[in-house]
């Protein structure tokens, strides 16, 4: 292909044109079957549990009766744990979370700056300050030395994200909260039937939180669900957010309270949850097809020049895959730049994106570097959206990891039930754009 650029100079500007076999330079299209998605989210099984509820007439659940009741039950069994408690969103189960371990003014929470943004605010909800931590470059789970070097006498919690179905170490991050008495609370968003060592995500901690938002391996469209081995954090969690739903009894001040709340509303819709009940019946078989899928990208991508693969750690069983994930090169960046790669691969008919988490597709990028904890006076925006034992932005810190391969990932959707010919050809067009790389100069 050096070769071929060298003729640039004899054959003008539009050379590439006339002898690239790139698609964007109109050679021929690597994906001629584009991957059709045929796994069904509302299938038949989510219209008749959902219009169930409909001919009933249940438009409302206060309590863990019913639908709520069925998969609370369902979902804490799923992940090991005691309790389980249906919320509206995945936001409102991370509230919940950090409220139920005490999280308040003057305290801090360590977590990752590679995650969705909905892991840090609700921090700032209860008045304190999110410390962002480094990742691990293979995994993109937050790095447990960096954990340990930023703890500090303020550190109430710890929350760890499973992020895009990855698993964390959750043998370091259990010994690091057990030795310096912190809440561990995990953020399995992702992660739905992942597991540590045969156990499941979510019931390392004393809260674990999961989405269930549309695009989530279990979905209710908009729903969230927590789950806890503590009776107490449970009473904690309903009293923030579900008035009218019985509580445990086993804290005092929230029995003074009796059956008030604190306003929040948090509870579930019914018909939500009715849909995300079908979507954990079927998380084994959408587990099964998406770890095939990407085990499948993985071994035809290993040793494509300038792409390195995400993998997991020893003991981490990965699931749910909201997307897969692929590293570009240090070489290929600095050669050609990850927007033009990312141009001729969907030339290609690749569906390949920059990753979601960089500036590129939103402004803030890594959430160190977001201009609301670094820039923004929260003291001006009203409520107590600030730590008032230290109000005003916090300093960035020096994140060399996650800022080094925030720049170089890419993503392709995680596909469940798609043919394996599709598959094997965005591998083929992902291959060929690196194998051209220098035509893009």
């Amino acid at each position: 292909m050096m070769r071929v650029a060298s003729l640039c100079n004899v054959l003008g500007t539009d050379w590439r044109t006339q002898m690239s076999e790139l698609a964007l330079f109109g050679g021929p299209k690597a994906v001629t079957t584009t991957p059709e998605e045929r796994w069904v989210q509302v299938n038949s099984d989510v219209k008749a549990a959902v219009n169930e509820l409909l001919d009933q007439g249940v438009i409302s659940i206060g309590g863990p009766t019913g639908v709520i009741g069925e998969f609370e039950a369902a979902f804490a069994q799923m992940t090991g744990s005691g309790y389980a408690l249906a919320m509206n969103n995945g936001t409102a189960t991370l509230h919940s979370a950090y409220f139920a371990v005490g999280v308040k003014p003057g305290d801090e929470v360590l977590l990752p700056a590679y995650t969705w943004h909905a892991s840090a605010t609700p921090i700032i909800h209860c008045a304190a300050t999110p410390v962002f931590c480094d990742i691990l470059p293979e995994t993109l789970t937050i790095d447990p030395d960096d954990i340990e070097r930023r703890i500090t006498e303020r550190t109430r919690a710890l929350c760890v994200v499973h992020v895009f179905g990855n698993v964390c170490d959750m043998d370091r991050i259990c010994d690091i909260c057990t030795r310096h008495g912190i809440s561990l609370i995990e953020d399995a968003s992702h992660a739905h039937g992942a597991m540590w060592k045969g156990k499941p995500v979510g019931s390392f901690g004393a809260v674990g939180c999961f989405s269930m938002q549309g695009a989530k391996a279990v979905s209710g469209g908009e729903a969230g669900v927590a789950v806890t081995d503590d009776p107490d954090l449970l009473d904690r969690m309903v009293l923030l957010g579900h008035f009218g739903r019985p509580r445990m009894g086993g804290v005092d001040v929230v029995n003074q309270i009796g059956d008030m709340s604190l306003g929040a509303k948090y509870r579930a819709h019914p018909w939500a949850i009715a849909m995300a009940h079908v979507g954990l019946k079927r998380l084994p078989e959408l587990n099964e097809r998406r770890t095939a899928n990407y085990e499948f990208l993985n071994d035809q991508l290993r040793d494509c020049p300038g792409i390195e693969v995400i993998d997991a750690l020893p003991g981490a069983s990965r699931a749910a895959y909201l997307e897969y994930k692929f590293k570009l090169s240090r070489q290929a960046i600095q050669a050609v730049g990850r927007g033009r790669i990312v141009e001729a691969m969907a030339a290609e008919g690749a569906p390949v994106t920059a990753d979601r988490y960089s500036d590129t597709n939103y402004t803030y990028g890594l959430l160190h570097a977001a201009p609301l904890f670094t820039a923004v006076d929260r003291t001006t925006l009203g409520g107590c959206f600030y730590d008032p034992t230290r109000p005003g932005s916090a300093p960035r810190p020096a994140l060399p990891v996650a800022e080094d391969v925030n720049q170089r990932l890419i993503s392709l959707p995680g596909f469940i039930d798609v043919e394996r010919d599709s598959l094997q050809q965005v591998a083929g067009a992902m291959r060929k754009v690196m194998e051209h790389l220098d035509e893009l100069n």
